[in-house]
């Protein structure tokens, strides 16, 4: 299993060739639209270069949910670390799971 830190590195990873953004700094803070200049369509290509690269599927629209319920339904973006959030916590949902 990744460590917190790998995970991270791979979300950014991801972002990065989604995004084709390799100067750009991505940390945790860094907003979706704001701050990447993300759309809606490049989420389906990230959650799909996660999956890749860490074997974990990520339904950005079960993120979505996740993230609305824990920030309020009337957010406009959402942060790198937002997905990592939701994702440590399906992670560790799956593990109890299993």
């Amino acid at each position: 299993m990744l460590s917190e830190k790998e995970l991270f590195d791979k979300i950014e990873e991801s972002i990065r060739v989604v995004l084709n953004a390799p100067e750009v700094q991505i940390k945790k803070e860094s907003m979706f639209k704001a701050d990447l200049d993300a759309e809606s369509i490049d989420f389906l290509d990230i959650s799909y270069e996660i999956e890749q690269r860490t074997g974990i599927a990520l339904d950005f629209n079960e993120a979505m949910h996740y993230i609305t319920e824990k920030k309020g339904a009337d957010i406009t973006d959402i942060s790198v670390g937002d997905v990592f959030d939701y994702i440590i916590q399906a992670r560790q949902q799956n593990k109890e799971n299993a």
